[in-house]
């Protein structure tokens, strides 16, 4: 039974050391293949998920009676995929937020307060003038 445990834990510690390797997160980074993202996501939450229950599972070995506390298992997985949803949402918030950024800054460089404000001042007036316009050449024409 423990050499049983000794090979589950090597090979479990194996798969996770090979798992987040910068080697695997290479291609990830630079794909815009949304399949290949997506897959990358739920590997995250799951790897996350089952360390946690690897985390609760270690907890037995503290308990005197571990066949009572295999909700333990349970609870660690259900708050990995929990933070592995977190880390997920985060990683792609902070991914959007910056190639929002990026392509601001490739349209205006240097549009900043106080370019914009007069920027908008002058579409207003623009947008003001071209009304007035409108609304003085209008006229009515009856015939009878």
């Amino acid at each position: 039974m423990l050499n049983h445990i000794r090979k589950v834990t090597l090979i479990t510690i194996s798969f996770f050391s090979l798992l987040f390797t910068p080697c695997a997160f290479a291609q990830s980074e630079n794909s815009t293949d949304i399949l290949e993202e997506s897959l990358g996501d739920i590997t995250t939450v799951a790897a996350m998920g089952i360390g946690g229950a690897i985390l609760g599972l270690s907890t037995l070995s503290f308990v005197e009676e571990p066949k009572d506390h295999l909700k333990n298992v349970l609870v660690g997985g259900a708050m990995g995929v929990i933070l592995g949803v977190g880390f997920v949402a985060w990683q792609q918030a902070t991914k959007s937020k910056g190639s929002y950024e990026d392509q601001a800054l490739k349209v205006t460089p240097n549009f900043g307060t106080t370019q914009r404000v007069a920027w908008q001042q002058t579409e207003i007036k623009k947008v003001f003038m071209s009304q007035t316009k409108s609304i003085s050449n209008f006229s009515y024409s009856f015939s009878f």
